[in-house]
């Protein structure tokens, strides 16, 4: 239950002195407005089986938390003691929360709808769908165009948010950004590497180091990219595996260049070394 993180007051990746799971720590106090009565609330999560990332929406009249993640059956239930699911124990995970203004709900739940498509069935709205239900409607129709990304303002970071209809979610988001990329997810082969049609080179990160610890991506359920250039960091909602390229997904994009300086080692398909753009309530 070990784990690092950065958040907007820190410059350095930090490892916490208490587990990922202790209703003391950064996580659970991140939690904290989900067991509070005046917050509405949106959870979207998904069937231990898949390998989909998923969210929590905390909204009040003023700010809304949102915090993306891949861990199946997050939170687990309605106790502050008891909110760390089994099924997040035995693969590394990954968390981005980030704070906006109330004004941004709209394009959240209409991004929503379309990041987490795929299993909208599994949705728990609660108390959030009763007030926004017009941003939880089914988008698996409409025509995606360009540009593929829309923007949001974080309360210190510029922010895009990718919803897209089929193919490889990684291509779009290197030609958007215009930048190669280093992507960490679970696939079948390590060892491919593609060029997208604008030229951006995709790197599938072999092993990840952080907080005195490693890992192979074969025990890494977590689902990010890393830009080469320009401070960006995505968490996606699909693995770059041919299966998932026939599904919707999405991904949540931060730029910040607080996280940019954060360093992290890994092994992608070389010895390599690359700044990590991690985001904590940025």
């Amino acid at each position: 239950f070990d784990y690092v993180y950065i958040d907007s007051t820190n410059n350095e990746l930090q490892k916490n002195n208490k587990p990922v799971n202790h209703q003391a720590g950064v996580l659970a106090h991140t939690l904290n407005p989900y067991h509070s009565a005046d917050v509405l609330f949106l959870i979207i999560t998904c069937a231990l089986s898949c390998s989909c990332s998923a969210g929590v929406v905390m909204m009040d009249k003023e700010n809304v938390v949102w915090l993306l993640h891949s861990t199946p059956k997050f939170p687990n239930g309605d106790e502050s003691n008891n909110f760390f699911p089994e099924s997040g124990e035995t693969k590394a995970q990954i968390f981005m929360c980030v704070t906006l203004k109330s004004t941004e709900s709209a394009q959240i739940g209409k991004s929503m709808s379309k990041l987490f498509l795929h299993h909208l069935k599994d949705i728990n709205a609660h108390i959030f769908k009763e007030h926004n239900p017009e941003k939880l409607k089914d988008s698996s129709k409409e025509q995606r165009k360009r540009p593929y990304h829309k923007d949001l303002s974080s309360a210190g970071s510029l922010m895009f948010v990718f919803p897209f209809a089929e193919g490889d979610l990684y291509f779009y988001i290197a030609d958007t950004l215009e930048s190669n990329l280093y992507i960490q997810t679970w696939r079948s082969n390590p060892e491919d590497t593609d060029i997208t049609d604008e030229n951006q080179n995709l790197y599938n990160i072999v092993e990840v180091k952080a907080g005195g610890s490693k890992w192979e991506y074969r025990s890494d359920h977590s689902k990010w990219c890393v830009s080469d250039s320009k401070a960006w960091m995505c968490i996606g909602d699909s693995n770059r595996e041919p299966s998932q390229f026939e599904r919707p997904g999405g991904a949540l994009c931060i730029n910040s260049k607080h996280v940019a300086n954060v360093k992290l080692f890994w092994l992608p398909c070389f010895l390599g070394r690359i700044n990590l753009q991690n985001s904590h309530c940025i």
